[in-house]
Protein backbone atom coordinates (compact mmCIF):
# COMPACT_ATOMS: atom_id res chain seq x y z
CA UNK A 1 0.00 0.00 0.00
CA UNK A 2 1.46 3.47 -1.17
CA UNK A 3 1.28 6.29 1.50
CA UNK A 4 -0.95 8.84 0.83
CA UNK A 5 2.09 11.32 1.39
CA UNK A 6 3.63 9.55 -1.88
CA UNK A 7 0.59 10.67 -3.93
CA UNK A 8 1.36 14.48 -3.43
CA UNK A 9 5.29 14.22 -3.99
CA UNK A 10 6.97 11.38 -6.16
CA UNK A 11 7.75 12.72 -9.62
CA UNK A 12 5.30 15.73 -9.41
CA UNK A 13 5.81 19.25 -11.49
CA UNK A 14 2.79 20.63 -10.48
CA UNK A 15 -0.50 20.33 -8.69
CA UNK A 16 -3.02 22.58 -9.92
CA UNK A 17 -5.44 23.51 -6.80
CA UNK A 18 -3.52 21.22 -4.33
CA UNK A 19 -6.20 22.34 -1.44
CA UNK A 20 -9.11 20.94 -3.73
CA UNK A 21 -6.88 17.60 -4.21
CA UNK A 22 -5.57 17.50 -0.56
CA UNK A 23 -9.94 17.66 0.41
CA UNK A 24 -10.90 15.08 -2.19
CA UNK A 25 -8.27 12.69 -0.41
CA UNK A 26 -9.63 13.49 2.92
CA UNK A 27 -12.81 12.66 2.17
CA UNK A 28 -12.10 8.98 1.87
CA UNK A 29 -14.44 7.79 -0.91
CA UNK A 30 -12.89 6.34 -4.00
CA UNK A 31 -12.01 9.08 -6.17
CA UNK A 32 -12.29 8.87 -10.06
CA UNK A 33 -8.37 9.25 -11.22
CA UNK A 34 -7.65 9.66 -15.06
CA UNK A 35 -4.88 9.14 -17.41
CA UNK A 36 -5.58 9.64 -21.17
CA UNK A 37 -2.93 8.01 -23.60
CA UNK A 38 -2.93 8.38 -27.27
CA UNK A 39 -1.96 5.31 -29.34
CA UNK A 40 0.39 7.34 -31.53
CA UNK A 41 3.39 4.79 -31.78
CA UNK A 42 3.21 1.18 -31.39
CA UNK A 43 5.79 1.17 -27.94
CA UNK A 44 4.80 2.46 -24.83
CA UNK A 45 8.50 3.95 -23.43
CA UNK A 46 9.73 4.94 -19.87
CA UNK A 47 8.23 8.71 -20.22
CA UNK A 48 4.89 7.30 -20.24
CA UNK A 49 5.81 4.60 -17.46
CA UNK A 50 6.11 7.68 -15.21
CA UNK A 51 2.59 8.85 -15.36
CA UNK A 52 1.54 5.12 -15.16
CA UNK A 53 3.45 4.70 -11.79
CA UNK A 54 1.47 7.70 -10.11
CA UNK A 55 -1.99 6.19 -11.40
CA UNK A 56 -0.65 2.92 -9.74
CA UNK A 57 -0.42 4.60 -6.78
CA UNK A 58 -3.75 5.94 -6.45
CA UNK A 59 -4.99 2.69 -7.75
CA UNK A 60 -3.06 1.01 -4.43
CA UNK A 61 -4.98 3.27 -2.47
CA UNK A 62 -8.39 1.99 -3.11
CA UNK A 63 -9.23 4.64 -6.08
CA UNK A 64 -11.35 4.31 -9.63
CA UNK A 65 -8.49 4.32 -11.91
CA UNK A 66 -8.91 5.20 -15.76
CA UNK A 67 -6.64 4.49 -18.27
CA UNK A 68 -7.70 6.43 -21.12
CA UNK A 69 -6.73 4.71 -24.48
CA UNK A 70 -7.80 7.72 -26.88
CA UNK A 71 -8.18 6.08 -30.12
CA UNK A 72 -10.82 9.16 -31.27
CA UNK A 73 -8.04 11.55 -30.28
CA UNK A 74 -5.11 10.22 -32.10
CA UNK A 75 -6.94 10.90 -35.10
CA UNK A 76 -6.82 14.81 -34.51
CA UNK A 77 -3.33 14.82 -32.81
CA UNK A 78 -1.96 16.33 -30.04
CA UNK A 79 -0.69 19.62 -30.80
CA UNK A 80 0.66 20.25 -27.57
CA UNK A 81 4.48 21.15 -27.73
CA UNK A 82 4.25 20.77 -31.44
CA UNK A 83 5.98 22.88 -34.13
CA UNK A 84 3.81 21.44 -36.42
CA UNK A 85 0.97 19.50 -37.21
CA UNK A 86 0.92 15.55 -36.15
CA UNK A 87 0.66 13.16 -39.25
CA UNK A 88 -3.25 12.15 -39.21
CA UNK A 89 -2.90 8.54 -38.19
CA UNK A 90 -5.39 5.69 -40.47
CA UNK A 91 -7.67 3.74 -38.30
CA UNK A 92 -5.77 0.71 -38.99
CA UNK A 93 -2.56 2.29 -37.46
CA UNK A 94 -4.47 3.74 -34.47
CA UNK A 95 -5.70 -0.02 -33.93
CA UNK A 96 -2.26 -1.56 -34.53
CA UNK A 97 -0.75 0.34 -32.13
CA UNK A 98 -3.68 -0.20 -29.29
CA UNK A 99 -2.71 -3.88 -29.79
CA UNK A 100 0.26 -3.37 -27.99
CA UNK A 101 -0.39 -0.73 -25.31
CA UNK A 102 -2.17 -2.96 -22.71
CA UNK A 103 0.08 -5.32 -22.60
CA UNK A 104 2.90 -3.28 -22.16
CA UNK A 105 0.71 -1.19 -19.29
CA UNK A 106 1.00 -4.41 -17.33
CA UNK A 107 4.45 -4.11 -16.91
CA UNK A 108 3.01 -0.87 -14.72
CA UNK A 109 -0.32 -1.03 -13.99
CA UNK A 110 -2.17 -3.79 -12.71
CA UNK A 111 -4.45 -3.66 -15.60
CA UNK A 112 -7.22 -6.48 -14.29
CA UNK A 113 -7.91 -3.80 -11.73
CA UNK A 114 -7.93 -0.57 -13.86
CA UNK A 115 -10.59 0.78 -16.13
CA UNK A 116 -9.50 0.32 -19.60
CA UNK A 117 -11.63 2.38 -22.15
CA UNK A 118 -11.73 4.15 -25.39
CA UNK A 119 -12.97 7.49 -25.80
CA UNK A 120 -14.40 6.46 -29.22
CA UNK A 121 -17.50 4.94 -26.86
CA UNK A 122 -18.61 8.42 -26.22
CA UNK A 123 -16.85 10.88 -29.15
CA UNK A 124 -17.89 8.95 -32.08
CA UNK A 125 -21.67 9.16 -31.52
CA UNK A 126 -21.41 12.61 -30.55
CA UNK A 127 -23.48 14.79 -32.85
CA UNK A 128 -22.32 18.18 -34.59
CA UNK A 129 -24.83 20.15 -32.12
CA UNK A 130 -23.76 18.48 -29.26
CA UNK A 131 -20.13 19.23 -29.40
CA UNK A 132 -20.62 22.84 -30.33
CA UNK A 133 -22.60 23.32 -27.62
CA UNK A 134 -20.10 22.38 -25.55
CA UNK A 135 -17.01 24.11 -27.69
CA UNK A 136 -19.24 27.30 -26.73
CA UNK A 137 -17.95 26.86 -23.41
CA UNK A 138 -14.42 27.91 -24.67
CA UNK A 139 -13.12 30.71 -26.17
CA UNK A 140 -11.09 31.46 -29.01
CA UNK A 141 -8.47 33.41 -27.03
CA UNK A 142 -8.28 30.85 -24.52
CA UNK A 143 -7.35 28.26 -26.99
CA UNK A 144 -4.71 30.60 -29.45
CA UNK A 145 -3.18 32.13 -26.28
CA UNK A 146 -1.53 28.81 -25.15
CA UNK A 147 2.23 28.47 -26.37
CA UNK A 148 2.29 26.11 -28.73
CA UNK A 149 -0.38 27.61 -31.19
CA UNK A 150 1.11 31.19 -30.16
CA UNK A 151 4.73 30.41 -31.43
CA UNK A 152 3.50 29.25 -34.57
CA UNK A 153 1.93 31.93 -35.47
CA UNK A 154 4.03 34.07 -34.44
CA UNK A 155 6.79 32.45 -36.52
CA UNK A 156 3.67 32.25 -39.53
CA UNK A 157 3.46 28.74 -39.28
CA UNK A 158 0.12 27.20 -39.68
CA UNK A 159 -2.29 25.45 -37.06
CA UNK A 160 -4.72 23.12 -37.81
CA UNK A 161 -8.55 24.35 -37.86
CA UNK A 162 -8.74 20.23 -36.38
CA UNK A 163 -6.07 21.20 -34.16
CA UNK A 164 -8.13 23.53 -32.05
CA UNK A 165 -10.83 20.70 -31.54
CA UNK A 166 -8.31 18.34 -29.35
CA UNK A 167 -8.18 20.02 -25.63
CA UNK A 168 -12.04 20.26 -26.47
CA UNK A 169 -12.60 17.03 -26.82
CA UNK A 170 -9.97 15.61 -24.48
CA UNK A 171 -11.84 18.03 -21.78
CA UNK A 172 -14.91 16.10 -22.59
CA UNK A 173 -13.60 12.65 -21.68
CA UNK A 174 -13.14 14.40 -18.31
CA UNK A 175 -16.89 15.72 -18.30
CA UNK A 176 -18.15 12.23 -19.74
CA UNK A 177 -16.71 10.31 -16.41
CA UNK A 178 -16.94 12.56 -13.96
CA UNK A 179 -13.15 12.90 -13.24
CA UNK A 180 -11.95 13.90 -9.67
CA UNK A 181 -7.93 13.90 -10.61
CA UNK A 182 -6.38 13.72 -13.88
CA UNK A 183 -2.62 12.54 -14.07
CA UNK A 184 -0.48 13.88 -17.12
CA UNK A 185 2.95 14.91 -18.42
CA UNK A 186 3.95 18.28 -18.07
CA UNK A 187 3.39 18.91 -21.85
CA UNK A 188 -0.55 17.68 -21.27
CA UNK A 189 -1.30 20.90 -18.60
CA UNK A 190 -3.00 22.79 -20.72
CA UNK A 191 -5.39 19.85 -21.99
CA UNK A 192 -5.92 18.79 -18.56
CA UNK A 193 -6.63 22.38 -17.91
CA UNK A 194 -9.59 22.22 -20.10
CA UNK A 195 -11.32 19.36 -18.69
CA UNK A 196 -11.12 21.30 -16.11
CA UNK A 197 -12.64 24.18 -16.88
CA UNK A 198 -15.62 22.44 -19.06
CA UNK A 199 -16.18 20.64 -15.87
CA UNK A 200 -16.98 24.19 -14.17
CA UNK A 201 -18.34 25.50 -16.98
CA UNK A 202 -21.38 22.73 -17.28
CA UNK A 203 -21.93 22.49 -13.44
CA UNK A 204 -19.96 20.06 -12.48
CA UNK A 205 -17.19 19.60 -9.93
CA UNK A 206 -13.85 20.59 -11.64
CA UNK A 207 -11.17 18.35 -11.50
CA UNK A 208 -7.89 18.50 -9.28
CA UNK A 209 -4.53 18.28 -11.82
CA UNK A 210 -1.13 16.67 -11.26
CA UNK A 211 1.24 17.23 -13.66
CA UNK A 212 4.31 14.80 -13.56
CA UNK A 213 8.11 16.13 -13.84
CA UNK A 214 9.04 15.70 -18.39
CA UNK A 215 11.92 12.60 -18.65
CA UNK A 216 14.19 14.20 -20.99
CA UNK A 217 15.34 11.53 -23.89
CA UNK A 218 18.60 10.21 -24.34
CA UNK A 219 19.67 12.90 -25.55
CA UNK A 220 19.07 14.77 -22.56
CA UNK A 221 17.49 18.26 -24.50
CA UNK A 222 14.23 17.13 -25.96
CA UNK A 223 11.37 14.72 -23.60
CA UNK A 224 11.36 11.49 -24.55
CA UNK A 225 9.37 10.55 -27.63
CA UNK A 226 9.47 8.20 -30.51
CA UNK A 227 9.32 10.46 -32.96
CA UNK A 228 12.68 12.54 -31.65
CA UNK A 229 14.34 8.66 -31.84
CA UNK A 230 15.18 9.55 -28.29
CA UNK A 231 13.60 7.22 -26.35
CA UNK A 232 13.80 3.33 -24.46
CA UNK A 233 10.65 1.22 -25.02
CA UNK A 234 9.01 -0.94 -22.04
CA UNK A 235 9.51 -3.84 -24.24
CA UNK A 236 12.56 -3.29 -25.62
CA UNK A 237 15.23 -6.63 -24.92
CA UNK A 238 17.06 -5.92 -22.13
CA UNK A 239 20.46 -5.97 -23.58
CA UNK A 240 19.46 -3.05 -25.65
CA UNK A 241 17.41 -1.16 -22.83
CA UNK A 242 20.83 -1.43 -21.03
CA UNK A 243 22.49 -0.68 -24.09
CA UNK A 244 20.59 2.85 -24.70
CA UNK A 245 20.65 3.55 -20.98
CA UNK A 246 24.38 3.76 -20.64
CA UNK A 247 24.15 6.63 -23.32
CA UNK A 248 21.91 9.70 -21.15
CA UNK A 249 24.04 11.91 -20.75
CA UNK A 250 25.70 12.59 -16.34
CA UNK A 251 23.51 15.70 -16.19
CA UNK A 252 20.10 13.74 -16.05
CA UNK A 253 21.47 10.67 -14.34
CA UNK A 254 19.52 11.22 -11.04
CA UNK A 255 16.30 12.61 -12.84
CA UNK A 256 16.53 8.82 -14.41
CA UNK A 257 16.93 7.60 -11.14
CA UNK A 258 13.92 9.09 -9.45
CA UNK A 259 11.71 9.21 -12.39
CA UNK A 260 12.44 5.94 -14.36
CA UNK A 261 14.53 3.82 -11.64
CA UNK A 262 12.22 4.89 -8.67
CA UNK A 263 15.08 5.31 -6.35
CA UNK A 264 14.07 6.73 -3.19
CA UNK A 265 16.30 9.68 -1.77
CA UNK A 266 18.72 7.68 0.29
CA UNK A 267 19.45 5.29 -2.93
CA UNK A 268 19.88 8.47 -4.97
CA UNK A 269 22.66 9.52 -2.23
CA UNK A 270 24.22 6.21 -2.23
CA UNK A 271 24.59 6.14 -6.33
CA UNK A 272 28.41 5.96 -7.66
CA UNK A 273 30.11 9.28 -7.60
CA UNK A 274 32.20 8.15 -10.89
CA UNK A 275 29.13 9.30 -14.10
CA UNK A 276 29.85 6.03 -15.65
CA UNK A 277 29.33 3.65 -12.46
CA UNK A 278 26.38 5.46 -11.34
CA UNK A 279 24.61 5.25 -14.89
CA UNK A 280 25.21 1.49 -14.57
CA UNK A 281 23.48 1.10 -11.06
CA UNK A 282 20.41 3.17 -12.55
CA UNK A 283 20.37 1.09 -15.73
CA UNK A 284 20.40 -1.87 -13.72
CA UNK A 285 17.57 -0.86 -11.64
CA UNK A 286 15.66 -0.05 -14.62
CA UNK A 287 16.38 -2.78 -16.55
CA UNK A 288 15.36 -5.12 -13.35
CA UNK A 289 11.66 -3.01 -12.96
CA UNK A 290 11.05 -4.35 -16.66
CA UNK A 291 13.19 -7.82 -16.95
CA UNK A 292 13.68 -8.84 -13.37
CA UNK A 293 16.95 -9.07 -11.50
CA UNK A 294 18.82 -11.61 -13.38
CA UNK A 295 18.30 -10.83 -16.75
CA UNK A 296 19.60 -7.07 -15.88
CA UNK A 297 22.54 -8.95 -14.61
CA UNK A 298 23.56 -10.38 -17.92
CA UNK A 299 22.32 -7.30 -19.72
CA UNK A 300 25.07 -5.01 -17.90
CA UNK A 301 27.81 -8.32 -18.21
CA UNK A 302 26.89 -8.57 -21.90
CA UNK A 303 27.30 -4.78 -22.53
CA UNK A 304 30.68 -4.53 -20.55
CA UNK A 305 31.78 -7.40 -22.68
CA UNK A 306 30.75 -5.54 -25.81
CA UNK A 307 31.99 -1.61 -25.28
CA UNK A 308 34.06 -2.35 -22.53
CA UNK A 309 36.35 -5.37 -23.23
CA UNK A 310 35.31 -5.34 -26.90
CA UNK A 311 34.15 -8.65 -27.53
CA UNK A 312 31.05 -9.14 -29.20
CA UNK A 313 29.28 -12.00 -27.34
CA UNK A 314 27.70 -14.33 -29.98
CA UNK A 315 24.56 -14.14 -28.23
CA UNK A 316 23.74 -10.14 -29.51
CA UNK A 317 23.87 -11.32 -32.81
CA UNK A 318 20.55 -11.80 -34.61
CA UNK A 319 20.59 -14.19 -37.41
CA UNK A 320 18.06 -12.99 -40.17
CA UNK A 321 17.00 -14.56 -43.45
CA UNK A 322 16.79 -12.64 -46.52
CA UNK A 323 14.48 -14.37 -49.17
CA UNK A 324 16.75 -13.22 -52.12
CA UNK A 325 19.94 -13.46 -52.62
CA UNK A 326 21.19 -10.14 -53.66
CA UNK A 327 19.60 -7.29 -51.48
CA UNK A 328 19.89 -3.49 -51.01
CA UNK A 329 21.11 -1.91 -47.82
CA UNK A 330 17.68 -0.32 -47.27
CA UNK A 331 15.85 -4.02 -47.33
CA UNK A 332 18.31 -5.19 -45.21
CA UNK A 333 17.54 -3.05 -42.13
CA UNK A 334 13.72 -3.64 -43.29
CA UNK A 335 14.32 -7.33 -42.89
CA UNK A 336 16.78 -7.27 -39.94
CA UNK A 337 14.70 -4.90 -37.72
CA UNK A 338 11.04 -4.91 -39.25
CA UNK A 339 10.64 -1.30 -39.71
CA UNK A 340 9.07 0.58 -42.45
CA UNK A 341 11.36 2.00 -45.12
CA UNK A 342 11.18 5.25 -44.05
CA UNK A 343 12.53 4.52 -40.42
CA UNK A 344 15.23 2.10 -42.52
CA UNK A 345 16.18 5.80 -44.92
CA UNK A 346 16.63 7.79 -42.11
CA UNK A 347 19.02 5.50 -39.90
CA UNK A 348 20.98 4.85 -43.16
CA UNK A 349 20.96 8.69 -44.01
CA UNK A 350 21.63 9.15 -39.97
CA UNK A 351 25.18 7.21 -40.46
CA UNK A 352 23.55 3.92 -37.84
CA UNK A 353 23.93 1.80 -40.38
CA UNK A 354 27.39 -0.61 -40.69
CA UNK A 355 28.17 -3.24 -43.08
CA UNK A 356 30.45 -4.91 -41.73
CA UNK A 357 33.14 -2.49 -40.06
CA UNK A 358 31.55 0.48 -42.96
CA UNK A 359 29.46 2.77 -42.28
CA UNK A 360 26.54 2.17 -45.07
CA UNK A 361 25.22 5.73 -45.80
CA UNK A 362 23.81 4.58 -49.31
CA UNK A 363 20.13 2.76 -49.14
CA UNK A 364 21.06 1.58 -52.72
CA UNK A 365 23.99 -0.22 -52.24
CA UNK A 366 23.71 -3.57 -53.15
CA UNK A 367 24.58 -6.83 -50.81
CA UNK A 368 25.39 -9.98 -52.04
CA UNK A 369 24.72 -13.38 -49.77
CA UNK A 370 25.72 -16.04 -52.18
CA UNK A 371 29.39 -15.92 -50.98
CA UNK A 372 27.97 -15.88 -47.48
CA UNK A 373 26.32 -14.20 -44.61
CA UNK A 374 26.84 -10.44 -43.91
CA UNK A 375 27.45 -8.53 -40.88
CA UNK A 376 25.03 -5.68 -40.31
CA UNK A 377 25.15 -3.15 -37.49
CA UNK A 378 22.29 -0.58 -36.62
CA UNK A 379 23.22 1.75 -34.01
CA UNK A 380 25.56 0.81 -31.11
CA UNK A 381 23.91 -2.02 -30.00
CA UNK A 382 21.86 -3.81 -32.64
CA UNK A 383 23.90 -6.67 -34.45
CA UNK A 384 22.65 -9.07 -37.25
CA UNK A 385 23.77 -11.93 -39.39
CA UNK A 386 22.03 -12.04 -42.68
CA UNK A 387 21.69 -14.79 -44.61
CA UNK A 388 19.93 -15.81 -47.95
CA UNK A 389 17.87 -18.63 -47.02
CA UNK A 390 18.09 -20.33 -49.92
CA UNK A 391 21.74 -21.40 -49.16
CA UNK A 392 23.09 -23.14 -46.26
Amino acid sequence: MQATSEILTWGIQEIITEGELNLLLASERPLNIKLGVDPTSPDLHLGHAVVLRKLKQFQELGHQCYLVIGDFTASIGDPSGRQNARPVLSEAEIRANMETYLKQAELVLDVQNTHIIYNSEWLQPLTLGSFIGTAMQVSLNTLIEREDFANRLKNKESVGFHELFYPIVQGIDSVHLEIDVEIGGWDQRLNMLMGRELQKKLGKQPQAVICMKPLLGLDGVKKMSKSFGNYVGLSEPADQMFGKLMRIPDSIIKDYAVLAAVMDDAQVKKLEPHPREAKAEVAAQIVALYHGQEVADQAESIFNKTFRDKQLDPSLVKKVDSPDSEITVIQAVVIATHESSSEARRLIEQGAVRLGKKVANNPTTKINLTTGPAALQIGKHRFYELHYKGKE
